[in-house]
């Protein structure tokens, strides 16, 4: 009998392999100074206050060269394509995907798939929100791996957020797609009652408690802010 062969599966959003053949060419040598503590502080005031210096501290590091390979010259970029790992006996199309295929495959609920919920009754920006604060909270008796990534998580104003869109969706008047979704903002971002630290012990929150125009378009829509998350010191390490 001939061996038995495993079924490829199917993906939706998977972008085709391109395959290039470059040689390898060893990078520079780093020639930006390291810095730690107060002095990457002081550094890094002096380096946002001037785009010379920072432009020129980014062509040190290199990371420009990749701009300039001649294999890349004529791709088109991709930013962060979302690939779903779907069954082969599935048609690759995202209108046919069930929720508990998406949840076998560890894939997290979509924007869509929150507001079929919501729109269908069978959730509420409530009940998610009751479920993901005992993951995400720090002070809770058990905190999980999830509540590492998280820095703060204003549960009132959370609850609040969650009543009100709950109260929307109920009467039919959801302010969008997004309303009842729950995001989370990088710790580098303004968010009002929040505080800012860019992944330090240091206090850069807005004097003003104001909140980014980015992250205030999305609050206007409906979407539920459930937190800050963490980053790396001053976001060196990305």
């Amino acid at each position: 009998m001939g061996e038995q062969q495993t079924p490829a599966k199917s993906f939706i959003g998977r972008p085709p392999p391109v395959a290039t053949s470059v040689p390898y060419k060893a990078p520079p040598k780093p020639s930006n100074p390291l810095v730690r503590g107060a002095a990457l502080n002081i550094g890094a005031s002096l380096i946002s206050s001037s785009s010379f210096i920072s432009n020129f501290l980014y062509g040190n590091t290199g990371w420009s060269q990749r701009l300039q390979l001649d294999e890349l010259r004529g791709e088109e970029p991709r930013y962060d394509p979302t690939v779903i790992p779907v069954s082969s006996n599935q048609n690759a199309s995202p209108s046919t995907i069930r929720l508990e295929d998406l949840a076998s495959t560890g894939v997290f609920y979509s924007i869509a798939d929150y507001n079929a919920a919501y729109v269908s009754k069978s959730l509420t920006p409530t009940a998610v929100i009751e479920a993901l604060l005992p993951i995400i909270c720090r002070d809770v008796p058990k905190p999980t791996v999830h509540s590492t990534a998280f820095l703060q998580t204003n549960i009132d104003s959370l609850k609040k957020a969650a009543e009100a869109s709950t109260l929307r969706h109920k009467e039919g008047k959801p302010l969008s797609v997004l309303d009842g979704v729950p995001i989370a903002i990088k710790d580098e971002v303004d968010l009002a009652d929040y505080k800012k630290t860019l992944g330090t012990k240091r206090d850069y929150t807005d004097k003003g408690n104001r909140t980014s125009w980015a992250v205030q378009k999305w609050i206007d829509q409906g979407a539920i802010v459930i937190g800050k998350l963490t980053m790396h010191e001053l976001g060196l390490g990305e």
